[in-house]
This record gives structure tokens, C-alpha cells and sequence, in this order.
């Protein structure tokens, strides 16, 4: 790919659906944006052939074959990120190098192993826990024994207030998984780490005799690992977060009621998820109100959602010069817009490194 390409391919990710929600602020709605964000380790994400050796510790060769799933997993615009070097060429060279196939290897013996089968980075690892524990607790639960009799007009007799109750208790269990890993890159070329992390995650769950039965160690142990992998999978490859946006509805320094009225309709296509024609409509009354700081800041949305980050900034700017005086909203606005400049050239290096 070309670098023209790349930076195409780096631009349009900023925003793939724009969705609105049933929030609302006056008449103005909000809309969702996905944007594109960098690998929290910008190192990891350029290291695209990679071979994931069986981790250490309880379970560990498992849940390496689950990291090497999520690895292998990861997509962006419909492009595989990594490129794994292939499961039975990697068992072959661990076998012809008399390894583990259970148990860390050093940094060392993963370079040479990565050379091999020419992968530019090995991932290794130790998983530190892998446990369920149970705690045990009463609840108090009262049940109703005699209630009062009661008499209506006609002399029928009806169930009335209760006048004597039970209180007893009932046995109950707090499951707590917990998993923890610690994952490492190693740079081939060099033994360098490139990544090294401590994650780990818990789930819960609770249950009484008399109610729903608490949740299995397997389901609270897989809740946990999810919890695990989502967070490597955010440190190694660029990923997709949901931005909530409000659209601003002022009619301040709009004079013409052509462009109120262009103002007005836009946001009534906005709210029915068609950001095309609102987008549009924006435009033609920014040329008969130029001043206008809430057409200024909408079209900053309208270009924020179509990838044009730089264009979205400006536009945030001259928003915030013309209403001159803070606003949440554009302040927001700005804050999240500079971000995504800052981003953008990560970005562009973790995606053209395809």
C-alpha cells in the first residue's frame, strides 16, 4: 500500500456508523460516533509476524491459544492486523529445540526461536492465578404466618394486613474469580521486551438456597479472562471507542429565517439518523449566517463523523471564536478533536506498518 493509500485507510477509520440515541438536550439530539484509536503500546502494535508460545502457570498453554485467537482475530477495515506464524511450524521448532511446551522460555531462547521461524516478535508469559473462592453469608427473609380476617360491607370476609410474621435466615454463597496474567513481547531482532504487563480481572457472582443458584466457577472464570483479553487487545492494536456527541440548536446570530428554518430541519434529520441530509443542510445555512457558532460547531460534528478530523477542529475553533465565551460542549468538542490530531500520525504508523 502506498503512502496516499495508508493515510486514506487512516482517515475514514476515525468514524465507521454515527447512531442516535434517545437522549436529548432541548430539541437538539446527540449522535454516536466510533472512532479509531492508537494501541495503548504503540511498540507491540508495529510488530505485525508473531508467534505466541504456551504460557507458564495454571492453564497457561490454554489461555496462550486463546490470546493467539485474539491476535489472529484482529481486524481493522476488514484487514488482518497480525500475521501469525503458522501452529504446526511453531510446535516443530519448539520440539527441534527441546522446549517446554508448558513453561516460560527467556528472552534469550525466544529470540532465537522467533529467528527460526521468522517471526519479528515472540509473546510469552505466566499466568499468576486462575481460582474461584467461596464465601459464605446469611440473609434475613420474613415470611407471613396468620393474617388479619376482615369483613366488607356485605359481610363477605376478605385477607387483610398481616399480624404475625416469621423471620428466619437463609444460607448464602459469593463466588469472586479472579485471573491474572502477565504477558510479554519480545523483539526478535534485538531480546528487547516491547510489551510486558500485569491484567487481571474479577468477576462475581451471589446466590441463596432460595433464589437463583450462584453462577459456576467455569462461567465467572471465562467472565474473567473476557475482561483480560479485552484489555490486551486495547494495548497491542488500534480499537474502536463510542464518542456521544450533542448537536447544538441556537438560533443566536442567525438573522435569516431561510437558515433558522435550514437549521431547525437539519436537526430534525439528525434525529431521525440521517446525519447526510442535516450535514447538508448545515452547509447551505452557514452561507446565509456565517456568525453562527452553533452551524459552525454542528458542521465540526458533520466533519468529525466522516473522518475529516482537521477540517472538525478548525471548525470547532472558529465556533468557540465566534460565540466567544466557554461552552461545554465545544470545550468538548476541542478537547476530543485535538486528541484525534495527536492521534492520527500513531495511527497512520500502526495501520501502514501492514
Amino acid at each position: 500500500m502506498n503512502i496516499k493509500g495508508i493515510f486514506k485507510s487512516v482517515r475514514f477509520p476515525f468514524m465507521v456508523a454515527f447512531v442516535l440515541i434517545v437522549l436529548f438536550s432541548g430539541c437538539a439530539p446527540k449522535i454516536k460516533i466510533n472512532m479509531l484509536q492508537p494501541a495503548q503500546y504503540h511498540e507491540a502494535s508495529l510488530t505485525k509476524t508473531i508467534a505466541v508460545l504456551p504460557f507458564s502457570g495454571p492453564d497457561g498453554k490454554a489461555f496462550a491459544a486463546e490470546l493467539e485467537g485474539v491476535l489472529a482475530g484482529i481486524g481493522i477495515d476488514d484487514h488482518r492486523f497480525f500475521t501469525l506464524v503458522d501452529r504446526a511450524t511453531l510446535d516443530k521448532t519448539i520440539s527441534e529445540m527441546q522446549l517446554s511446551q508448558s513453561g516460560l522460555v527467556d528472552q534469550k531462547t525466544a529470540a532465537k526461536l522467533g529467528r527460526l521461524i521468522g517471526a519479528q516478535g515472540i509473546y510469552t508469559g505466566i499466568v499468576a492465578q486462575n481460582s474461584c473462592n467461596d464465601s459464605r453469608y446469611f440473609e434475613k427473609r420474613s415470611t407471613c404466618v396468620q393474617y388479619e380476617k376482615r369483613r366488607d360491607k356485605d359481610g363477605n370476609i376478605y385477607q387483610g394486613a398481616c399480624i404475625n410474621w416469621r423471620h428466619y435466615n437463609v444460607h448464602c454463597t459469593k463466588r469472586t474469580a479472579i485471573f491474572a496474567v502477565s504477558p510479554k513481547l519480545v523483539d526478535v531482532s534485538t531480546g528487547k521486551i516491547l510489551y510486558s504487563r500485569n491484567l487481571s480481572a474479577t468477576a462475581e457472582s451471589s446466590g441463596c438456597d432460595d433464589t437463583k443458584p450462584v453462577q459456576s466457577e467455569h462461567v465467572l472464570i471465562e467472565k474473567a479472562k473476557e475482561a483480560v483479553k479485552r484489555d490486551f487487545r486495547r494495548d497491542i492494536a488500534p480499537y474502536y471507542v463510542t464518542r456521544e456527541i450533542k448537536l447544538l440548536d441556537s438560533n443566536e446570530s442567525i438573522e435569516s429565517p431561510e437558515a433558522k428554518d435550514k437549521l431547525k430541519r437539519g436537526l430534525e434529520y439528525a434525529n431521525k439518523g440521517r446525519m447526510d441530509n442535516a450535514c447538508e443542510l448545515w452547509g447551505e445555512a452557514r452561507n446565509l449566517a456565517g456568525n453562527s457558532y452553533a452551524l459552525l460547531y454542528n458542521l465540526g460534528v458533520c466533519a468529525e463523523s466522516r473522518g475529516d478530523i482537521d477540517a472538525a477542529l478548525l471548525l470547532y475553533r472558529q465556533a468557540d471564536k465566534k460565540l466567544g465565551k466557554p461552552d461545554d460542549d465545544i470545550s468538548l468538542a476541542l478537547s476530543r478533536a485535538s486528541e484525534a490530531v495527536k492521534n492520527k500520525n500513531k495511527l497512520k504508523e500502526q495501520l501502514g506498518g501492514k
